[in-house]
């Protein structure tokens, strides 16, 4: 089952802008304390804590920077690839931290930034 959640945040003018979720559930997992870092060079940073009632999860996630009639800018991805991975252990919380990179040029535009998960 992939779910969708959407967090505001003007980045106008900054040097950078932070986004951040509460509590998102997909399938058999959680994310608590999501908070993706966009910075004016077109580097990103995620943080997060997950977890799974289940043994053998993961945690898979794609994530789109918006404008304000949200309308998709881009992706945020590692190494070309725009889904972003993480393992979870069975009951078990862990932290999870992952670097990205968008296009630069867009930036300014960024409104609000839509994070879709599967697990």
């Amino acid at each position: 089952m992939q779910v969708s959640a959407t967090a505001q945040a003007v980045c106008s003018g900054a040097g950078s802008c932070w986004f951040t979720w509460g509590r998102i559930k997909a399938g058999d997992c959680t994310m608590d304390h999501a908070k993706w870092t966009l910075n004016r060079d077109g580097s990103a940073s995620f943080e997060a804590v997950i977890t799974s009632s289940d043994s053998n999860d993961a945690w898979l996630m794609w994530v789109d920077a918006l404008d304000s009639s949200r309308f998709v800018l881009g992706a945020i991805h590692h190494n070309g690839d725009p889904k972003f991975v993480k393992g979870t252990v069975k009951n078990q919380w862990h932290w999870w931290f992952a670097r990205g990179s968008f296009n630069a040029d867009f930036f300014d535009r960024i409104d609000s930034m839509r994070l879709k998960s599967h697990c």
